[in-house]
Formats: structure tokens, sequence, C-alpha cells
């Protein structure tokens, strides 16, 4: 679930408007990528769409890239045969959603993945890479919560995790809360993750939840080919 952490911190940036380092950082922690056609083309079925979102969306296509954070765990013996994130932004510029989709080479390596995919993780690592992009912009970056909500039942694992952090421009009185949502659901050997980010507001319940029940419809229906 590691493209989460980098839509997090990129949307933090958005909302800063502060610049991000540019240029591929290698990880030498991350999952070997050794993508193949038809795991692709599965991961696309499943993913968002912007024909799934109301008016006033558009397709995220400036990724800059952000270095991995020191505390993540080492998951370079495992494989993804597929990895896709397609991410939207609501005409504000900031509030973006979005949807990870990892396959694994097999069923037991997505559970490894997810298992290590833990909320003490998710907040360490959003954190640091937070704080150390928005450093040189003397934005001070603050925990506020961080919460595991209750999951919808859907697909044969899920997690909903909430985290909540506090920017601050320097000399600034106001500290403005970045709400981050984050809801996964895996099925074999994909794990697919709604994220969403919103300023100073928790994203609607309803709304995650018709998200999240339309990506696991996909993920079940496409579960007959992995």
């Amino acid at each position: 679930m590691r493209a989460a952490f980098s839509a997090l911190v990129l949307s933090a940036l958005v909302l800063a408007g502060a610049a991000a380092a540019a240029g591929p950082t290698k990880d030498p922690k991350a999952p070997q990528q050794r993508h193949t056609a038809a795991d692709t083309q599965l991961a696309q079925s499943i993913a968002l769409l912007k024909a799934d979102l109301p008016k006033g969306w558009s397709t995220q296509t400036k990724r800059p890239d952000t270095p991995p954070c020191s505390t993540e765990p080492d998951e370079s013996t495992l494989t993804q045969t597929a990895r896709i994130d397609p991410t939207f932004l609501w005409s504000d510029g900031v509030t973006s959603i979005g949807s990870e989709v990892d396959i694994f080479k097999t069923a037991a390596q997505a559970k490894q993945d997810w298992r290590l995919s833990t909320l003490a993780l998710m907040r360490s690592c959003l954190l640091e890479s937070a704080r150390r992009q928005l450093a040189p912009q003397h934005i001070r970056v603050t925990l506020i919560s961080a919460t595991a909500v209750r999951a919808p039942a859907l697909g044969e694992r899920a997690l909903h995790y909430r985290l909540v952090v506090g920017l601050r421009q320097a000399k600034a009185k106001v500290t403005v809360p970045i709400v981050t949502e984050l809801l996964g659901i895996g099925v074999g050997r994909v794990s697919v993750v709604l994220h969403a980010l919103a300023r100073g507001t928790v994203v609607p319940a309803q709304s995650m939840n018709v998200l999240a029940g339309l990506l696991a419809k996909r993920l079940v229906a496409a579960s007959g080919g992995i």
C-alpha cells in the first residue's frame, strides 16, 4: 500500500503550495516490480474511474516523487505483478480521491503486505515524509489524530484508517487540519485502497462507502481471473 503514502503527502504539498522533490527515488525496501500485461489489465478493470465521480473532478497528472520513509518494512522479497494508482482532484485543487490497486505474485505475498500496513506505520511514515518535504517551506506538521475506523464487511480482508495532521506556516496563528481516509479491501492476490484527502473536514462516510462498494464489486467480479 506504499502508493497511498505518496498520495497523501503529495496532496498535503498541493495544499501548502510547496514543491516536491523531482525525479524518481529508488526504494531498496519496496516490492520488486515485475508487471505483466494480464495483471495490469486486471488492475485497471478494478480501479476508480473519472466516470465514477460527479462533475468537478479531474485526473491528477502530475505526481512528484517522494522519498521512502525510514521506518517502512522491508518488502524487497515480495513481487508485484501490477500496481496502479489513478487519483483525481476536486475543482478546489486540494481535495483528492483515488484508488491504489496492488496485485502480488501470490495471495500469501498480498496478505504479508497487508499485515505490514499497520496504522502505526501509516502514521509514522506520513509524518516523516510530510515533515521532510515541508520543512524547507517552514511549514510545521503535527499529528492531530490517527484512528482505526470500523471497516465495511467487503472482500476477504478490510481496513479503514483515518489520519488527521495539522499544517501551520511559520508565524501563522492558524493550523490547517488535513483529513486523510484510507479504506482497504483485499481478495486473494489483490489489495485495493480507496484513499481520500480533504482540508478541515471528514470525507462523508456515505461517499466513501459507495465508492468502496463499487471497487469491491469490481474486485469480486475480477477474482475469477486472479
